[in-house]
């Protein structure tokens, strides 16, 4: 008798097994494919980037080859749209054209900036303009409190133009 209700327990506890298995699988979704994207071309985008401080390349970043630490980088998630390798003048707007990678719909651009340790003390700030044939897209600042690097995402959304002046 024992030995019955051994592999009677054996039994329930395998079967309840491969039942939340085969349950599992059966409930998963496909796969999520990546949704087509139509770059935004053709028309004129400029990044105007206004930094409140000199960006300098981060002291503590690992020496490598040059170029490794900028001291201030806007990128999309596909590519790099600016590099600040130079010195930049604090309140002077650095403007990027023309500006590639952007798609209709949703984008998201990543800025970073290290301010001088000698201003550690203070609050510092990147203000971010696009503009779509001088219309403004986005316009938002992104802060850094206490001397911390300035980083943050700015998300907007681009929707397509209509042609003007066709009749046909």
């Amino acid at each position: 008798m024992r030995f019955v209700l051994t592999a009677l327990i054996w039994l329930l506890i395998l079967g309840g097994l491969s039942l939340y298995i085969f349950q599992r699988d059966r409930r998963s979704q496909a796969p999520i494919q990546a949704p087509v994207t139509h770059e935004a071309a053709g028309q004129n985008f400029i990044l105007e980037i206004t930094p409140t401080f000199s960006p300098e390349p981060d002291p503590f970043a690992l020496q490598g080859e040059a170029g490794d630490s900028p001291s201030l980088v806007v990128r999309t998630s596909q590519q790099e749209l600016f590099r600040a390798e130079a010195d930049l003048e604090r309140g002077v707007p650095v403007q990027v054209q023309p500006v590639h990678g952007l798609v209709e719909g949703r984008n998201e651009l990543y800025l970073h900036g290290t301010p001088p340790l000698n201003e550690a003390h203070r609050d510092h700030a990147v203000r971010v303009r696009l503009l779509q044939d001088n219309r403004v897209v986005a316009d938002e600042t992104v802060w850094g409190h206490g001397g911390a690097g300035v980083a943050g995402t700015i998300s907007f959304t681009l929707t397509p133009m209509a042609e003007d002046g066709h009749d046909h």
